[in-house]
């Protein structure tokens, strides 16, 4: 028997590019989904990606990092000192203010790892490690001992996203490791290869056999994407459009995001957004 796989990482709220990842997906006549987290944010998909995800036949899925500050932002972790908390709260309001309120009891849900076997092959499928959605360990370039990480005697094939870069290569033992990109914000550090392609992976598995392992980076209207951010009055869209035009996402910039932060009036956006959170859409 032929199953035909398509994993999707790391969408981060574009919609537009999700869209095609899933026409070409069908394209490909892939009879599944797997979901590896990065769900939402700094994009302004909502609602409107929620529906795209209902309509897939996703047969796993993981909880990535930024779905975890989503979560964070809602359960009243973060205060109004550091300005990457200020932004998580600001982003998650508008988001919630789109977004139907199950859409986080789905999160919440979400296991750090699933496990999935297809005709006899064991698969890990994680957002980063294991048992840790955030931090470098698994970057392309570091060590095969890092990758071990992925590794358990129940694994043939690691899946794992985050890192935003496709990736093909072994463990120490012999095992696969996968990544299949990111579909709303990949990375490039060779100006070469740099383009605005949504990128996903294809699986084909039969008889058993991991047969085909196909990388995919699929062409889209990143213009139109940012227009409709720039129509929802997407927060940080400065920092949205440097992102869809250059490929350059600037969530560490302390000083860029205060400069936006002021600019806007955001604190006061947050402030109210925290004492909505106290009863509105803090779900235990």
């Amino acid at each position: 028997m032929n199953h035909k796989i398509a994993i999707l990482s790391d969408i981060h709220g574009n919609t537009t590019a999700l869209e095609a990842v899933i026409a070409d997906a069908k394209n490909q006549g892939v009879s599944e989904y797997w979901l590896l987290g990065d769900i939402f944010l700094p994009g302004p998909g909502a609602n409107d990606l929620v529906a795209l995800l209902k309509d897939l036949p996703i047969t796993a899925s993981v909880r990535g990092n930024w779905d975890d500050c989503v979560l964070e932002a809602l359960d009243g972790e973060y205060g109004l000192e550091h300005p990457q908390e200020i932004q998580s709260m600001r982003m998650t309001q508008f988001l919630m203010e789109r977004m139907d309120p199950a859409t986080i009891v789905w999160l919440r849900s979400l296991p750090l790892l699933e496990k999935k076997e297809v005709e006899g092959l064991r698969f890990s499928l994680s957002h980063n490690l294991p048992d840790k959605n955030y931090g470098g360990d698994l970057l392309v370039g570091n060590d095969t001992e890092k990758f071990d990480q992925l590794i358990d005697e129940e694994t043939d094939v690691a899946v794992y996203g985050h890192v935003h870069k496709q990736l093909l290569r072994y463990g120490s033992q012999g095992q696969q490791i996968i990544n299949p990109g990111s579909i709303g914000m990949p990375y490039f550090d060779w100006e070469a290869l740099k383009n605005h392609r949504a990128q996903y992976t294809v699986i084909e598995v039969e008889d058993g056999e991991l047969v085909n392992i196909l990388f995919r980076k699929v062409a889209y209207d990143y213009e139109a994407e940012l227009e409709l951010a720039k129509s929802k009055g997407l927060p940080f869209i400065e920092m949205y459009e440097e992102l869809r035009r250059e490929d350059n996402y600037q969530g560490h910039n302390l000083e860029l995001l205060a400069s936006l932060i002021e600019k806007h009036g955001y604190v006061e956006d947050v402030k109210d957004f925290l004492e909505a959170i106290k009863s509105e859409y803090k779900i235990d």
